[in-house]
């Protein structure tokens, strides 16, 4: 997006040069060394990008970077964390994670919001990068680009078709203000938990099932529920995201190469999306197969049982709306700040993209 590239030369005119310190023996004068950092389970399109990502770094020979995608250096909230201090200077992070410091962000997470993938992607495009990476400006980071989560469900040990269905269910949400007042207006018993600490809960029952994106819970929580439900209740389309500090020192070249490594939000969204729809294909099947389409293993829980993946017919589909169509307000008066602006903004991009699908004037 051009205001974006615009914005991104403008902001690294400030300084160059590398990180201080001392350079490693062998490397090039001028080489600025970092450190990126997300939570990107293997065998996912998350890893794939990010070995792509690195892959295309490593071709301008004056960035080094040391790789820490497989969450192994904590929890979204410590990443950020970091991120801004200038402990880690490039980072993958949902948009649940970054709201932990751009608290703005739940509102574009609360429920129901968006209908479609083409509306989401007209709206992120067209109307939130720049107040929202105003937003980052103020934590010392910067929104290089969208990325991908999807769309977020239900997972549980029976179906959940209804609010009524979910009442009183212990669920794991993300440590943020939509998913928990998604989960109570919704009469769900919401806690808070790191993705690290998930399957521990499930496992020992302090929780009986959680909030995910599907890719998310196929290679993670899988077998340790029956039941998936696609509420398609929020989505999350995740950034990435830089240490504001550090990308002001790059040069213009390694500006050039940062600015273009991940490829288009387009790609990043589409191979998602495509993964996406294989696994939703193979959990309605019960078996993950091959790209020769071998069988290579039935898909049941740990305990053996089947696993069921629900949709939600007009009727159930508004009696979540319903439930939840507050939230909104909720979410507005909790967070404060810019909420309402960004919530006018995304009202705005949603009447803008209807207005050019019927072929009227935004």
């Amino acid at each position: 997006m051009l205001k974006r590239r615009e914005f991104l030369a403008l902001a690294g005119l400030a300084g160059a040069g590398a990180l201080a310190g001392c350079g490693r023996r062998n490397d090039p004068p001028g080489t600025l060394y970092g450190r990126a950092v997300a939570q990107a389970p293997p065998r996912t399109p998350w890893d794939a990008q990010w070995l792509a990502f690195e892959a295309r770094m490593a071709e301008n020979e004056t960035l080094k970077i040391d790789y820490f995608t497989k969450a192994e250096l904590g929890n979204e909230e410590r990443m950020l964390h970091d991120l801004r201090r200038g402990r880690a200077h490039i980072g993958g992070m949902s948009l649940q994670g970054l709201a932990s410091s751009i608290p703005e962000l739940s509102i574009a997470i609360s429920p129901y919001l968006f209908d479609s993938y083409e509306e989401v992607d007209y709206v992120y495009d067209n109307h939130l990068y720049d107040i929202i990476n105003e937003l980052a400006l103020a934590q010392n980071l910067l929104i290089l680009q969208w990325v991908e989560v999807g769309w977020t469900h239900i997972f549980a040990n029976r179906p959940l078709l209804t609010p009524d269905d979910a009442a009183g269910l212990k669920i794991r949400t993300s440590p943020n203000a939509a998913a928990r007042f998604f989960c109570e207006a919704a009469g769900m018993d919401a806690i808070a938990l790191g993705i690290s600490d998930v399957i521990p809960a499930l496992q020992t029952g302090l929780v009986e099932g959680g909030l995910s994106s599907l890719p998310f819970h196929f290679f993670s929580t899988l077998e340790l529920s029956t039941d998936f439900t696609l509420t398609r209740h929020s989505f999350d389309t995740g950034a990435i995201v830089l240490n504001r500090d550090w990308y002001e020192r790059a040069t213009p070249s390694q500006r050039d190469t940062i600015d273009t490594a991940w490829g288009s939000s387009a790609d990043a969204r589409a191979g998602v999306r495509q993964m996406t729809e294989i696994l939703e294909g193979a959990m309605r099947s019960g078996v993950q197969r091959g790209s020769d389409g071998a069988v290579v293993r039935e898909l049941r829980t740990s305990r053996g049982e089947e696993i069921h993946v629900h949709d939600l017919d007009a009727a159930q589909l508004a009696a979540w709306r319903r439930a939840t169509e507050n939230v909104i307000d909720q979410l507005i008066d909790d967070v404060g700040g810019r909420s309402r602006e960004v919530y006018e903004a995304i009202l705005a991009g949603k009447a803008a993209f209807a207005a050019e699908r019927s072929g009227g004037a935004a």
